[in-house]
């Protein structure tokens, strides 16, 4: 998809620790494909690691709307707690 080439560069970024940077990559990514649960995943991700609860607490509950058949989406640990699951 169109969000793929900024996922990827975002995931690399997130492994490195330069959150805002994943943040900028996974930002694109949702804005090329809004209705890619991953993008929102990992956006949801780098925001937790920024500090943005709120902003990561939507995220993660688009991603959990979306994903709905990506059992890693389903099962994550981060975000049932974000979701009060």
């Amino acid at each position: 998809s169109k969000a793929e080439g900024h996922l990827n560069d975002g995931i690399e970024h997130y492994g490195m620790g330069h959150w805002d940077v994943a943040k900028k990559h996974f930002s694109a990514a949702e804005q090329a494909d809004p209705k890619s649960a991953e993008a929102h995943y990992d956006l949801a991700l780098a925001l937790d690691k920024s500090g943005d609860h709120a902003g990561a607490t939507a995220h993660f509950k688009k991603a959990h709307d979306l994903g709905a058949s990506n059992a890693a989406i389903q099962e994550s640990e981060i975000l049932k707690k974000h979701l009060k699951m």
